[in-house]
C-alpha cells in the first residue's frame, strides 16, 4: 500500500516500521530491475490484498500464507 500511495523507505523508518521499509525498498529494487512497475490485477481487490500480506511482519505474513494451502483454498472456492 505504501508504495501505491507514493510513501518512501525512509518516511517508514522514521515512523518505526523497519520491516515495511525493507519491504517497500524489495519492491521498488524489483521494480527497478524489471524496468516497469509491478502489474496491477485486473479487481483492485487482489491488489488490496497483496498490499495487506506486504504490511504484516514476515512472521504473521508467513502464517497467513500457511493458511492458503489447498484445504482453506477449497474452502474458499466452494464459499
Amino acid at each position: 500500500m505504501a508504495n501505491v500511495v507514493g510513501v518512501q523507505p525512509e518516511q517508514l523508518d522514521e515512523a518505526g516500521r523497519a520491516d515495511a521499509a525493507e519491504i517497500l525498498r524489495e519492491i521498488k529494487r524489483q521494480e527497478a530491475t524489471e524496468g516497469q512497475p509491478a502489474q496491477g490485477a485486473t479487481d483492485p481487490r487482489v491488489q488490496m490484498a497483496v498490499d495487506i500480506l506486504m504490511d504484516l511482519p514476515p512472521r504473521v505474513r508467513d502464517e497467513a500464507l500457511r493458511q492458503l494451502g489447498p484445504e482453506l483454498r477449497k474452502r474458499i472456492d466452494e464459499g
